[in-house]
């Protein structure tokens, strides 16, 4: 792929700036699921933050700039920050930041414990979902529930990455590692969330709810 001769031209540059401290490959190239048209992801430890969008020979680099300070901050703040350091390559590392932070992340991502308010607040979220879907489909409403299943699919997400004690992922790796969770409803839960029709998604995001609402809370485990 073009892509790889491109990602090396810009590593070479970027190792020649003096100010850069580290680099390394995330998104689709460093987890190996890459397609034809895929663009490249950078991340660069430097003394500065900004982001930069760049087409290069037909192919889009995206470059993250940030302070490793500003790094192992986002890292405590944002758990979900932890999935960009799962799969990525570390492609120049002199000082063996970008590793000490790699460390950290995976240190973070298996010893995390989802706050309680944050289970509060989404078995609260899913009890009232649960009711306006109920009321919709009782009524006929098929557009509202095909509203509300679609515009909760990334609250109920959250809420399975919640019961089995993990961070949520951003949405490209959720769609990814969705089958490495340990707990489910049922094995086709994240197929039949998506596919099927309006009747069918409802009445799955309810058995959803159903299983997911104990859980939460802590009655079941």
């Amino acid at each position: 792929m073009r892509q790889l001769e491109i990602l090396r031209r810009e590593v070479e540059r970027l190792r020649q700036d003096p100010v850069v401290l580290g680099v390394m490959l995330t998104g689709s190239f460093a987890v190996g699921c890459a397609a034809p048209e895929s663009d490249l992801d950078l991340y660069v430890l430097c003394g500065e933050e900004r982001f930069a969008a760049d087409w290069v020979e037909g192919v889009l680099v995206e470059t993250s700039f940030t302070t490793p300070a500003s790094a192992r901050a986002k890292l405590r703040a944002a758990p979900m920050e932890t999935y960009r350091w799962q799969d990525a390559k570390l492609l120049y590392d002199p000082q063996g930041l970008l590793a000490g932070l790699a460390l950290e992340a995976r240190q973070a991502y298996e010893t995390y414990a989802p706050p309680e308010a944050l289970r509060r607040r989404l078995a609260h979220w899913l009890v009232s979902l649960d009711l306006k879907l109920s009321a919709a489909l009782a009524i006929g409403d098929l557009l509202k529930g095909s509203y509300l299943a679609s515009t909760n699919a990334w609250i109920l997400l959250e809420a399975m990455w919640t019961a089995n004690g993990r961070p949520i992922p951003p949405s490209g790796t959720a769609y990814r590692a969705y089958g490495q969770l340990a707990h489910f409803p049922c094995a086709t839960w994240f197929r039949d969330l998506f596919e099927g029709t309006t009747e069918q998604r409802a009445a799955h995001a309810r058995s959803m709810i159903a299983w997911l609402v104990p859980r939460l809370k802590g009655e079941l485990e």
